[in-house]
């Protein structure tokens, strides 16, 4: 799918959600916020340290014409993804003097005034800010556009499900190169550059790889820790395609681990599952979270559980909902999730598990199919 067509897939939703659900009868959308602006054009952002180079999208329904206001060193990047018939790209700029023929410029001054030169043409104006709103009657959308972000179309969530795949199978690659003597950093850069050849575009995070003990630190930085041949390898890592990413965890054993460490690797594959099986359409996400926490309660290990059950994934690694004690998120269908129990105890070892689901009304799929506990030799 062509990055104009999901674009414009996601300006019709937004356009369909206000007039079909809402009845809201709107003539003119204007998005300036910056959480908007990285959904709507989700392709172009890759923090960090990037932000989203586009200021503002101004949408006429009437005539569907798009205007996209852009900063100067993203304009051809932009005018190849999203120029066309119907989408005219300006660089925003202090001054419009001394620069190439073919940018159309707008100055930084008057792009304000510009905006509400056509917001005043209007008679009903859908806007994620309405300050820049006067006479002219405006609909609020910021919370609109959370929560059709929230729930993943299903050209996104073919995204995300390549992602997935792109990232399980760079690792079950490298899988084969890990040898005694190997150090994070290594095997971290391995992944990295096998997920490239796959067609990785980006990663969501940078990767946490912990051997032994360094695992019991759940946002460990790699390092220069080598592998001995006897202790477990943890791999938290994720790509970014199309703006898209994913966010799996498999844990990499020798043959003939430790007992200790195989039995608490049972309880935390007990715990995924049961956090799976309960996901669905209407579910409290704390009510999940809480579930988790009596499992390892149960065998004394809750307090060694030192993060919230998940999270939402998309366009950022961290999104609503939050399965969390705290949270009061209820769960949608067309949600995708990450279920990530761990247990960790600091000097000794640490364990986690994470697979991507997407939530239906009645259950949710798996989008992460390899392994979660991944043998070497």
């Amino acid at each position: 799918m062509g990055l104009i067509v999901l674009f414009k897939l996601k300006l019709n939703r937004l356009t369909r959600y206000l007039i079909d659900t809402l009845g809201f009868d709107v003539d003119f959308i204007v998005l300036k916020n910056t959480n908007s602006l990285k959904y709507m054009l989700s392709e172009i952002y890759y923090p960090p340290p990037e932000e989203i180079a586009v200021h503002r999208v101004l949408f006429d329904l009437n005539s569907n014409s798009i205007d996209i206001y852009v900063s100067p060193l993203e304009h051809y990047r932009i005018q190849e993804i999203y120029g066309d018939s119907d989408v005219n790209i300006y660089s925003v700029l202090s001054s419009c003097t001394d620069i190439p023929q073919d940018i159309k410029c707008v100055e930084k001054s008057s792009l304000d005034s510009i905006t509400m030169d056509k917001v005043s043409r209007y008679r009903r104006v859908a806007i994620d800010d309405t300050s820049i709103c006067e006479e002219t009657v405006c609909i609020g959308i910021s919370k609109i556009i959370r929560k059709i972000r929230r729930i993943k179309m299903v050209e996104e969530l073919e995204i995300i499900k390549k992602a997935v795949k792109i990232a399980e199978t760079a690792l079950q690659n490298v899988v084969p190169y890990i040898t005694q003597g190997i150090n994070e950093l290594m095997l971290a850069s391995l992944i990295e550059n096998e997920a490239r050849k796959l067609g990785a575009e980006g990663f969501a995070f940078s990767p946490i790889i912990a051997i032994g003990e360094n695992a019991a630190k759940p946002h460990h930085i790699p390092s220069k820790r080598s592998f001995t041949g006897r202790e477990p390898i943890l791999v938290d890592f994720g790509v970014r395609i199309s703006g898209y990413v994913c966010d799996i965890t498999r844990i990499i054993i020798p043959k003939n681990i430790n007992s200790e460490y195989s039995k608490i690797l049972d309880i935390i594959e007990d715990a995924i599952e049961y956090a799976i099986s309960l996901a669905r359409e209407g579910t409290e996400c704390n009510k999940i979270d809480e579930e988790v926490r009596n499992i390892f309660k149960k065998m004394d290990l809750h307090r060694y559980f030192l993060h919230g059950l998940g999270h939402g994934i998309g366009i950022d690694v961290h999104e609503e909902p939050r399965i969390t004690r705290s949270s009061r998120d209820i769960l949608m269908e067309g949600d995708v999730v990450t279920i990530e129990p761990g247990i960790y105890v600091y000097g000794k070892y640490g364990f986690r598990l994470e697979d991507n689901i997407s939530v239906g009304k009645n259950g949710c799929n798996i989008l992460s199919k390899t392994k979660r506990v991944l043998e070497l030799w």
